[in-house]
């Protein structure tokens, strides 16, 4: 075969060849284009889904703002400045502005005293005992009677007072409410010394008018606020407490006293106002997260100025109105609705942002819950011990067991914790006792008396009463 020839035939080949080669590389540039559609439409899909979810939320968080919006409830800085004022009154304002004023003043020279500073009660203050201190404090509550005489006076004025806040989320200022803790602080001192002095009916209105505190910066606006009323209230049944072992009452101020501590503070409409109240506080960080303040330590700060998605937002709303519904129950169950509630949330360990938000509240809603549920134990364990002395007054003699309380008017409840166990009970010569659970042990009442530690100062503890 000559060499044109050949090369006729290998062209004669190729023309016949090429129309089979095209359409071999037709279909491998159509299945790479359909190969490489398959990731766009599914991202296409996941971006459909993801917007019919926000849709369907953004609908849903709408509807429940609009709820919100018509009974009141917080949501933004405006709607928590207008609940602030719904709750509180400001016909007081003016004098416990005054108050709160006077107050300050008492920080720059209390500092080494006892209460009110950094000094310590002697562990067993009662009249005739010894005080080095006693001269001081008499000075200090000197300069404090003008303070204290307009704080008597404020009794009078509705409450809880409302003062000018500026609602910004959670950088929100709360300084008057830390402020009262300084006035029940020297309202406390003032009866440790009246008592020490067996001034009965000085120390009784002290008592009153630390309640009086209590009551009138007893605000729902969030959990801070509640904390720090819940802890004047406190100092208010330390105050009796430790009155007890002064023996300065009669019969007619037992009285009086017990009327003081003879109802459960309201624990569900607390719960829910101040659940409301937070967020109310935490709402409008979803909007702008530059009201976070901290945000740099969320690693929130390249996302500033953008908004969540209202998936997010109805997360958050949902975990606080779930942790509002604690209360749906009554008192006796907001602890344990709580913890389960907590244990839900806590079961999810995804990075989202909801997620981040609603775990800044979380971990406080069990301890906010057990806050209450001592607090209730507190209050029982004070009215208890009033009765002791209250019986005592009448007969002449200890009660035998906690159940001859009943003669004072009490029933069991009022001698048992809120878990129904009972308060632990001693009479020792002219001293009856009376005990609950220590701070570190809640299930169980201990069988013997609680002895303090010998390294405490104080010497003070707060889950036994000393009548004497």
């Amino acid at each position: 075969m000559t060499q044109s020839n050949r090369e006729s035939r290998s062209a004669s080949e190729t023309t016949k060849s090429s129309p089979t080669g095209m359409t071999t590389m037709k279909r491998r540039l159509k299945w790479i284009g359909i190969v490489s559609l398959i990731p766009l439409l599914f991202l296409i899909a996941i971006v459909g889904f993801i917007g019919y979810r926000e849709s369907i939320a953004s609908s849903e968080l709408k509807v429940r703002l609009d709820e919100m919006r018509r009974a009141g409830e917080p949501f933004d800085d405006e709607s928590m400045a207008k609940y602030f004022e719904k709750t509180s009154h400001k016909e007081g304002t003016a004098a416990w502005t005054e108050i709160l004023t006077l107050g300050r003043a008492a920080n720059s020279i209390s500092d080494k005293l006892p209460v009110v500073g950094v000094g310590s009660l002697p562990p067993d203050l009662r009249p005739g005992s010894e005080w080095p201190d006693a001269p001081r404090v008499a000075e200090f509550l000197f300069e404090m009677r003008p303070l204290i005489q307009r704080i008597y006076k404020a009794d009078d004025l509705p409450k809880p007072v409302w003062m000018p806040i500026q609602f910004n989320g959670f950088t929100t200022l709360l300084e008057e409410i830390q402020e009262s803790r300084v006035l029940a602080r020297i309202l406390n001192l003032d009866a440790m010394h009246a008592l020490y002095h067996k001034d009965g009916d000085l120390a009784l209105q002290d008592i009153h008018a630390i309640r009086c505190v209590a009551q009138a910066f007893d605000w729902d606006i969030c959990l801070v606020t509640k904390m720090v009323s819940v802890a004047i209230h406190g100092l208010h049944r330390d105050t009796i407490n430790r009155s007890l072992n002064m023996d300065v009452w009669n019969d007619e101020q037992l009285i009086v006293l017990s009327n003081h501590v003879n109802h459960p503070y309201e624990t569900s409409k607390a719960w829910r106002a101040s659940l409301a109240g937070e967020l109310g506080m935490a709402y409008p960080i979803l909007s702008d997260l530059r009201k976070l303040g901290n945000a740099d330590e969320f690693g929130f700060n390249p996302l500033l100025g953008l908004p969540l998605m209202p998936s997010t937002k109805l997360t958050v709303l949902r975990a606080y109105e779930d942790w509002q519904h604690c209360a749906d129950a009554g008192d006796s169950r907001i602890e344990e609705l709580a913890k389960s509630s907590q244990a839900r949330f806590s079961t999810d360990r995804s990075l989202s942002l909801s997620n981040v938000f609603i775990g800044m509240t979380m971990p406080a809603i069990s301890s906010y819950a057990e806050m209450f549920d001592r607090f209730e134990t507190n209050r029982r364990l004070t009215y208890s011990s009033l009765a002791v002395k209250r019986y005592q007054v009448k007969n002449h003699r200890w009660p035998k067991s906690l159940s001859e309380l009943a003669d004072v008017g009490l029933v069991s409840n009022d001698w048992t914790t809120t878990n129904r166990q009972s308060f632990g009970f001693e009479v020792k010569g002219e001293m009856a006792y009376v005990w609950t659970y220590g701070t570190l042990d809640k299930e169980v009442v201990p069988i013997e008396r609680p002895k303090p530690d010998p390294q405490d100062a104080d010497g003070y503890l707060g889950n036994l009463v000393s009548v004497r």
